[in-house]
């Protein structure tokens, strides 16, 4: 039996926090890492990782930007 989640049972990455997409992410590179996945569920994982991937980025990518208005002189 696999230990991957199925679709219904998959996080949706948009509602997650950076924390908890990276969470997400990193729980599931080491199954991938593992090796014992079928094929199937590797690209399902692989899929799931992108999302979590992106979620993250953009998390960050709005962060920056926060950090920038902040950091910019006063005129």
């Amino acid at each position: 039996m696999s230990n991957v989640k199925t679709k219904k049972e998959q996080v949706d990455a948009k509602e997650l926090s950076f924390e908890g997409a990276l969470h997400e992410l990193t729980a599931l590179v080491e199954k991938l890492e593992l090796g014992q996945m079928s094929l199937e569920d590797s690209v399902a994982s692989f899929e799931q990782g992108v999302q979590l991937s992106r979620r993250c980025e953009a998390l960050l990518d709005a962060a920056e930007q926060r950090l920038d208005v902040l950091n910019e002189p006063k005129k």
